[in-house]
């Protein structure tokens, strides 16, 4: 797979939490706590670790997701 199991980890996490950010019955939540649920540390890291993953802030991904509904 060409990456290290803490990328393989981390790519997991981004994942679910997109799947969780799409399900309407998690609208009451914050970024924040949605990616403390699925098992990051730090806002920074989420944030850094989310970037590299998708190319887009959280809440750039978010605003996208939210015009194409």
């Amino acid at each position: 797979m060409n990456i290290n199991f803490q990328d393989f980890v981390n790519n997991y996490r981004v994942e679910e939490f997109v799947k969780r950010l799409k399900n309407d019955q998690n609208k009451q939540f914050t970024l924040l706590a949605i990616a403390t649920d699925v098992g990051f540390n730090s806002k920074s890291s989420f944030n850094a670790i989310f970037k590299k993953t998708k190319g887009l802030t959280p809440t750039q991904f978010k605003n996208n997701l939210s015009k194409n509904a």
